[in-house]
């Protein structure tokens, strides 16, 4: 009996130890991944403010209205709407 609870208490260490090592590491990647996501929306950020800071006058935006018609065979019934495209030039 005396063995038993050895084994058994050996087998708990060896699972704890090993189940730790193992969410360590996932959750080193973890956050190695968060910063790098942190990183790139800061760079991405950093692009689109210098963007408008540079020639933001020469940009023309056209709108489009586009008016979608009920098809008269669809088996579900629609009313006509509009929609609108935006395009800088």
């Amino acid at each position: 009996m005396k063995q038993l609870k050895q084994a058994h208490l050996v087998f708990t260490l060896c699972v704890l130890i090993t189940g730790c090592a193992g969410r360590s590491q996932f959750q080193k990647g973890y956050e190695q991944g968060a910063g790098d996501t942190a990183k790139r929306q800061y760079w991405i950020e950093q692009s689109l403010q210098k963007g408008k800071e540079t020639k933001q006058s020469d940009r023309h935006v056209s709108v489009y209205r586009i008016t979608v018609p009920v098809d008269p065979d669809a088996k579900v019934k629609t009313v006509p709407y509009e929609i609108s495209i935006p395009v800088v030039n």
